[in-house]
C-alpha cells in the first residue's frame, strides 16, 4: 500500500517533511497562478517534485550544468521546460532537453519517462545502465520495473514511490527527506 505524500501526524516528521513540502507547495504557486486544466496542474506538480530532486539526490560529480531529458509526452516535456529549464537548483543551471535522441541520453543527469513510454523503458535503461542517472516516471509500475522515482497519481494527490536499490546501484544518493516522504518499493524479476 503506498504512503501518501502529506507528512506523517508526528511533529518530528512534520518538521523534517516541511522544507520539501514548501519548497514544492512554493515553486508550484509562483510557476503555475492561473494554471488552466486539471492536466496543467497535475504537470505543475510533477515539475515541481523533478525541480526539488535536483536539490535532493547527489549524484557522484557535480556539473555546472544540470541536464534533464524528457522522453514521451511532447506536452509534458514543455510543461517542464517552461518551468525548470534555466532554473538554478544548488549552484547548477538546469537544462532540459524534450525526447532526446540516444545518443544524448548517457550525457542526461536525469531522464524523466513520461506517459506512454512503457514499452521504451526496457530500451532506455539499457542505454543508461550504470550510469549515474536518475530516471523519473509516472506509472505506478515505473520504480518496481526498474525506474527509481515513480511520481505517481493518486486521486489528487502525487504520491512518490522510491527504489532505492535503483537509485544506490546507479551510484546516486537521495536524502532522507525525500525517502521519509515516499513510499520504498522493490525492483520485480524481469525476465531474460
Amino acid at each position: 500500500m503506498a504512503r501518501s505524500v502529506e507528512p506523517a501526524s508526528s511533529s518530528r516528521s512534520r518538521t523534517r517533511a516541511r522544507p520539501w513540502t514548501v519548497a514544492a507547495v512554493t515553486l508550484v504557486l509562483i510557476l503555475c497562478a492561473g494554471a488552466g486544466s486539471a492536466q496543467q496542474d497535475v504537470r505543475a506538480v510533477r515539475s515541481a517534485y523533478v525541480f526539488n530532486l535536483t536539490k535532493y539526490v547527489s549524484w557522484p560529480q557535480q556539473k555546472h550544468t544540470l541536464l534533464i531529458g524528457l522522453v514521451g509526452n511532447t506536452d509534458t516535456g514543455a510543461a517542464v521546460k517552461a518551468m525548470l529549464d534555466g532554473r538554478s537548483s544548488d549552484g547548477r543551471i538546469i537544462r532540459v532537453l524534450v525526447n532526446p535522441g540516444d545518443s544524448m541520453l548517457p550525457g542526461c543527469d536525469l531522464v524523466y519517462l513520461s506517459g506512454g513510454v512503457p514499452s521504451g523503458e526496457s530500451h532506455i535503461f539499457t542505454l543508461i545502465k550504470g550510469l549515474p542517472i536518475l530516471t523519473v516516471g509516472e506509472d505506478r509500475t515505473f520504480p518496481m520495473s526498474g525506474g527509481m522515482v515513480g511520481l505517481v497519481r493518486s486521486a489528487d494527490r502525487i504520491e512518490i514511490e522510491v527504489n532505492l536499490s535503483a537509485v544506490r546501484a546507479a551510484g546516486l544518493k537521495m536524502s532522507s527527506r525525500v525517502l521519509d516522504l515516499a513510499t520504498i518499493v522493490s525492483s520485480r524479476e524481469r525476465p531474460e
